[in-house]
């Protein structure tokens, strides 16, 4: 079973169409987790994260963040290594086509922009935020 990663914060801004943006403060519990090395969250500076549908949600509000981290590292992989090895092919291929430093440099830059563009197409309207309210007695 995977281990879920989990974070609070609070709800800092709620715009008019339902989207609520929250500040996740480094806490102490960070310098004993596993995933610290790669979690952009123990970095010693606040993160704000945005939500869209946060209907039920108001300014000063906190909320328990959480993600799986089967689906943190799926994160991880689409937007570091599966970038980096298109880079890494279409510069081979530029090269071994074309002789030319400035095509295999421009075909090197031109895949990461173009791979991330599509995946913003594709990935439209597909969401996995997750969080909790989190009610005070």
């Amino acid at each position: 079973m995977a281990e879920i990663l989990r974070h609070t914060g609070v709800v800092v801004n709620v715009d008019g169409d339902h989207t609520a943006t929250v500040e996740v403060m480094r806490e102490h519990a960070c310098t004993g987790c596993g995933e610290k090395s790669s979690c952009t969250m123990s970095d010693g500076n606040n993160v704000r994260i945005t939500f869209r549908n946060a209907r039920d949600l108001s300014k000063g509000d906190r909320v328990e963040i959480s993600i799986d981290s089967r689906n943190f590292f799926r994160s991880l992989l689409t937007v570091y290594v599966v970038p980096l090895l298109f880079m890494l092919i279409s510069a081979i291929a530029a090269d071994a086509v074309q002789q030319s430093q400035l095509v295999t440099a421009a075909s090197a830059l031109t895949a990461p922009a173009v791979y991330f563009l599509l995946l913003k197409l594709f990935r439209r309207g597909r969401t996995s935020q997750t969080y909790r309210k989190i009610t005070t007695p």
